[in-house]
């Protein structure tokens, strides 16, 4: 009978190692001294077998190694599981950050799995400047787009280089994270970089419901069409948004369009919900004020279910994750989920389905957690203000001054002459 070997309570697997050997061995020794394997019927161990090694690389850099094993017949899957969770085994041991993954298609041609142990020679560094983000990455020679810039931003930096985020793959996102852990500055990259390289063809709605404190300013940029500081403003415009869109459906039915990514529609339209708690009904308010609030969940909602195919963008975020401040609805809806530091275990599974973000350190601002079909950990670029508005400067709508200096008002022309409002659906 096969029998698998129990994990040890405690595990010295990096006292185990003999000085002065390669990483190599020393995998297997942390294999042998964490019983990571199973006994055959002779009752001999057997544990996973070398079988390559590859270089991983980031750009022209080599930033670690890649170590291929297959592991034995009859390992039980909750086993290779339970190694991929207990990665500080393989860290601790080799004193180097470690990945540990069971994967298909690890070797060229093989589609079978293979235990891969990723040994890097840098950790995640803690501060990561933005002027340090590659150049936005453009569509291959053989796509119909050829050389056009990707709707992707860049989420950080993880172990094995740089992290993008494509919303042309997943359309919405939510984020989540306490004050002063890097949410914001997070915004700030994401509106940034999509109008650096997207000047001509993104539309950004930003719903600031911190009093318009962090993005007031925002609404001078030609590719921002409107700010929205209250919840007033804000029923306001997601109103305007949703009929645009039942618009827009109809016109994409017409036309025999199914998802935008396969049409010549160039402009994508991002809606940013900084601090959603605030459009969360409860039970206090009164009834008028519930049906408004009701109706931007609502909304948000919709563009979330049918918005992603005509080319809306929703990245909706909140400082405190709980099954009101963040729908099922939307949640189910948006497959990329960021999240930085929160205060509980609790707050972490509302936010990404496992605890995690509780454990992001203290001191590391900018530190976050990214989950899709994996979590990983990533430091986000950090973009101060006098950076970022010298790169949008050039953006910023030519303002006019009227009546005698002291009462000078700002606006934007174009909107006086049309005599219309600060928040704009066009």
């Amino acid at each position: 009978m096969v029998e698998w070997l129990a994990f040890p309570l405690l595990v010295a697997g990096a006292a185990a190692i003999p000085k002065g050997s390669n990483e190599r061995k020393s995998i297997q020794t942390i294999f042998e001294n964490t019983g990571y394997g199973i006994t055959n019927k002779k009752g001999e161990p057997q544990f996973p077998k070398f079988k390559k090694k590859y270089p991983i690389v980031d750009g022209n850099e080599e930033i670690g190694t890649k170590y291929v094993f297959q592991i034995p017949l009859g390992l039980p899957a909750t086993k290779m599981a339970e190694m991929e969770k207990k990665v500080h085994f393989f860290s601790d041991g080799l004193s180097r950050p470690v990945l540990v993954e069971f994967k298909a298609w690890v070797i060229p041609k093989d589609p079978r799995k293979y235990l891969v142990i990723k040994v890097f020679k840098k950790d995640i560094p803690d501060l990561f400047p933005y002027k340090l983000v590659p150049e936005c990455p453009v569509y291959p020679e053989d796509h119909k787009k050829a050389g056009e810039n990707l709707w992707v931003i860049p989420l950080g930096k993880v172990l094995e280089g740089m992290l993008w985020h494509d919303f042309e793959k997943i359309p919405h996102m939510t984020v989540a994270g306490t004050t002063r852990f890097g949410k914001t500055v997070f915004l700030k990259v994401l509106v940034t970089y999509l109008i650096e390289y997207h000047p001509q063809d993104v539309e950004l709605y930003i719903i600031d419901l911190k009093g318009g404190l962090e993005f007031g300013r925002y609404k001078l940029l030609e590719q921002v069409k409107g700010v929205a500081s209250n919840p007033m403003e804000a029923a306001i415009m997601l109103e305007g948004i949703h009929n645009q869109m039942q618009e827009e459906y109809k016109y994409f039915q017409e036309n025999f369009y199914t998802n935008i990514s396969n049409t010549p529609i160039k402009k994508r339209k991002f809606i940013i919900v900084d601090e959603a708690a605030q459009l969360a009904p409860e039970k206090w308010m009164k009834k008028p004020q519930k049906e408004m609030l009701g109706a931007c969940q609502y909304f948000l909602g919709e563009i979330t279910r049918i918005g992603g195919g005509l080319g809306y963008r929703e990245v909706f975020c909140t400082q405190y994750p709980t099954s009101d401040t963040l729908p099922r609805s939307i949640k189910q809806n948006s497959d990329g989920k960021v999240t930085f530091r929160l205060p509980s275990g609790y707050a972490s599974e509302v936010a990404i389905d496992e605890r995690g973000a509780e454990e992001l350190p203290s001191d590391v601002k900018g530190r976050g957690l990214y989950k899709t079909h994996e979590l990983q950990k990533m430091q986000v670029p950090l973009l101060e203000d006098h950076d970022m508005w010298k790169r949008l400067e050039r953006y910023q709508v030519p303002q006019s001054m009227k009546g005698a200096p002291e009462h000078v008002v700002e606006y934007r022309e174009k909107e006086e002459q049309a005599g219309e409002d600060l928040v704009k659906f066009g």
